[in-house]
């Protein structure tokens, strides 16, 4: 394997210095002087002294060599600086997913321009910096969505519920994430009265409960939030915006605070 290694580098360097052997033949310049040079710049880019690596990198132009470099050196600022010279998406790609060094896979992210790199390290990456990056550079709706629902920070499920355009994943996270701001944030953003009405009558934080009553449009949740709610001022609430004499009327003999009691039965005489 490095015999065949060895020989596909000195093939891109024959063809690197192709150029320089062509046009010194007028000056009489021997053109094994010019192959030599060549290999020997190319060559210690493999030199057991990091700084000569280093100048030989600097010096080099060989996409091969610099890409086996920006994978493979051991040195992390040697990486970096071939990651700079790279212009091949498929190393960037490989560079920004595997790299252990999180400093060099966030380079690796600014210079890709590949979606399904960029959707897989918003996923998966370890680093929380590089996820919100990642997701900030994602054009997929489908990562987005899965980020959204999956992610373990909340930060980062907020960034990506702001740029959901799903109602499907936006009723999911309203229902259902673990972070109340999360959730009142995604309220904010559902259309589906559905949704809606189950947050009003089910959410453990009142808040967000009382959030989704004012923008229920159901008769039949209003009315199960004025005889059930265990918030009086939810039930309230609730009573106010009811039109079912039933309700009202249920209200007024059966509710345990004799404040919403009064304030039913007053509902009805008016009427």
């Amino acid at each position: 394997m490095k015999k065949l290694f060895f020989a596909l580098i000195f093939g891109c360097l024959m063809t690197s210095c192709g150029y320089q052997i062509y046009v010194t033949k007028a000056v009489q310049v021997p053109c094994s002087d010019y192959v030599e040079q060549c290999c020997v710049i190319d060559s210690a880019l493999y030199d057991p002294n990091p700084e000569i690596r280093k100048l030989a990198l600097e010096k080099t132009n060989c996409q091969s060599a610099i890409s086996y470099v920006a994978l493979n050196d051991e040195e992390p600022e040697i990486r970096k600086l071939a990651l700079a010279k790279s212009s091949s998406q498929s190393t960037i790609s490989q560079v920004a997913l595997n790299d252990n060094d999180p400093e060099i896979r966030k380079l690796a992210l600014a210079k890709s321009s590949s979606q399904s790199t960029i959707s897989r390290i918003a996923l998966n990456d370890r680093d929380t910096e590089i996820r919100k990056l990642a997701l900030a550079k994602s054009s997929s709706q489908s990562t987005i969505s899965q980020i959204a629902l999956n992610d373990r920070e909340p930060e980062i499920r907020k960034l990506a519920l702001a740029r959901s355009n799903s109602q499907s994943t936006i009723s999911q996270i309203a229902l259902n994430d673990r972070d109340p701001e999360i959730r009142k944030m995604a309220l904010a953003k559902s259309s589906s009265q559905s949704t809606i009405s189950q947050i009003a009558l089910n959410d453990r934080e009142p808040e967000i409960r009382k959030l989704a009553l004012a923008r229920s449009n159901s008769q039949s949740t209003i009315s199960q939030i004025a005889l059930n709610d265990r918030e009086p001022e939810i039930r309230i609430l609730a009573l106010k915006r009811s039109n079912s004499q039933s309700t009202i009327r249920n209200v007024a003999i059966n509710d345990r605070d004799p404040e919403i009691r009064k304030l039913a039965q007053q509902r009805l005489n008016i009427q």
